[in-house]
């Protein structure tokens, strides 16, 4: 079996998606080829000398017979962006329409589509130590390259702030990522009092993980956070605000808090602060839950007995 796995050439979430998932089907006797250059990309839907196409992008053109298979990772088919309008005829053209989370397919209206969640490799994280210390140490990690991310932050350093009054442990706050807007959320999150760390762009955020307690994530637009995966990965509990897939990554209460509003966001920062033991057991059935499902030496065999049951 031979696949081509066709991806955007801009590195970013569907391109490491592709390339992971190639490298997992090449770990597991199946001959997988990353399709991101531009001539490529081009020209996929001429000629195709694989036996299963599977494509990130859409793609309403095919001079050839063999099975489409159209990932779509984000809200992209009713965003107001060019791409929208080549989604209708290449979810029509392909054989089978997967999604990440059962809420972007419900989003999408997408019936009939297959949920293969998304995956990363937990084997590359090292669990954290929990236990008593002077300071509450607070990471996340988010992007500045959107508005709404950055608008996002923002709010989330507003609770900060809120927090910092209603205890007398002292916040050690670490933001990591990097992105146009960086100095704009740094100039507001300074200019409101509170003490932040920003790292700017880095290569591995988790890093960043290892002297943390808790990974506080909020953000208004999102599917599926790959960030949240890695910080309970890392042994980590989440806060984070209901938004996207969040309910299908975290159940609330045993392996992070999903808060409805942002004074349910600040007494649960509270009630982790003020407990190492609750932090180390949410933690642990944290990263326990990655483990065993959102694990890529497990997902992959859901696209192979998908990409069989096409041969």
């Amino acid at each position: 079996m031979k696949v081509s796995v066709v991806t955007p050439i801009r590195m970013g979430g569907p391109y490491n998606w592709g390339r992971t998932l190639v490298e997992m089907l090449s770990r597991c006797g199946i001959s997988g080829r990353h399709v991101h250059d531009l001539r490529g990309v081009l020209t996929s839907p001429l000629r195709q000398d694989s036996d299963i196409v599977h494509a990130s992008i859409p793609i309403t053109l095919r001079l050839w017979r063999r099975p489409l298979i159209l990932t779509i990772h984000g809200e992209y088919p009713i965003e107001r962006n060019v791409w929208r309008h080549f989604y209708p005829a290449s979810i029509r053209m392909a054989d089978i329409v997967t999604t990440p989370s059962l809420f972007l397919k419900e989003r999408l209206g997408l019936d009939d589509a297959l949920v293969i969640p998304n995956a990363i490799f937990p084997e590359r994280f090292k669990a954290v130590r929990h236990g008593d210390k002077a300071s509450a140490n607070i990471v996340t990690v988010t992007k500045f390259a959107f508005r709404d991310k950055a608008e996002s932050l923002i709010r989330l350093a507003h609770i900060m702030e809120n927090v910092q009054k209603c205890t007398d442990v002292p916040l050690d706050y670490t933001v990591v990522g990097g992105g146009k807007f960086l100095d704009e959320v740094k100039e507001k999150v300074h200019g409101n009092g509170l003490s932040a760390r920003f790292t700017g762009f880095v290569d591995s955020p988790k890093d960043y993980f290892q002297d943390r307690d808790i990974f506080a994530y909020y953000s208004v637009h999102d599917n599926f956070p790959i960030a949240i995966l890695e910080a309970m990965a890392s042994g980590l509990p989440v806060v984070t605000n209901q938004v996207g897939a969040v309910c299908e990554m975290i159940e609330n209460g045993r392996d992070g808090f999903i808060a409805r509003g942002e004074d349910e966001f600040r007494e649960y920062l509270l009630r982790l602060i003020d407990d190492p033991a609750l932090r180390a057991r949410m933690g642990s059935n944290a990263r326990n839950k990655v483990i065993e499902r959102f694990n890529w030496h497990r997902v992959i065999n859901f696209y192979i007995k998908l990409y069989e049951s096409l041969c």
